[in-house]
């Protein structure tokens, strides 16, 4: 069972909560960032599947708890594309993009599989 008093979940919500909050209001200009823009989204989603590995191996889980979680995870970019819709209320013009969204779940389950991959390496 993952505590609530655990600093790894606090960063994973604090890190979800970013991803959605830079969604909805833009602090750059999208004009400026447009060529790295799937790297960006692969960066950012990469650290998130990271930081969702990293508080999944602080407590034991089995294989159909990590099934949800990925799940769950899952519907992150779901969710961000679909705040990005909406985001000319706020006065921001960002575009909703599958490519965007499949960026990100690409950049998800490599940092996943990334952090499993070291996890099995530094620990046997």
């Amino acid at each position: 069972m993952i505590s609530l008093s655990s600093y790894r979940l606090w960063m994973l919500i604090f890190y979800i909560s970013f991803l959605l909050f830079n969604s909805i209001f833009t602090f750059v200009n999208p004009i400026y960032v447009w060529r790295y823009d799937k790297i960006i989204h692969f960066s950012e989603y990469f650290i998130l599947g990271f930081l969702l590995f990293h508080l999944l191996y602080e407590a034991d889980f089995s294989k159909t708890k990590m099934v949800y979680y990925i799940l769950f995870i899952s519907l992150i970019p779901i969710s961000d594309e679909f705040v990005q819709k909406f985001s000319h209320f706020w006065g921001v013009t960002r575009v909703p993009s599958l490519y965007d969204a499949l960026a990100d779940y690409l950049g998800c389950y490599s940092g996943c599989f990334f952090y499993s991959l070291t996890y099995k390496v530094y620990n046997g």
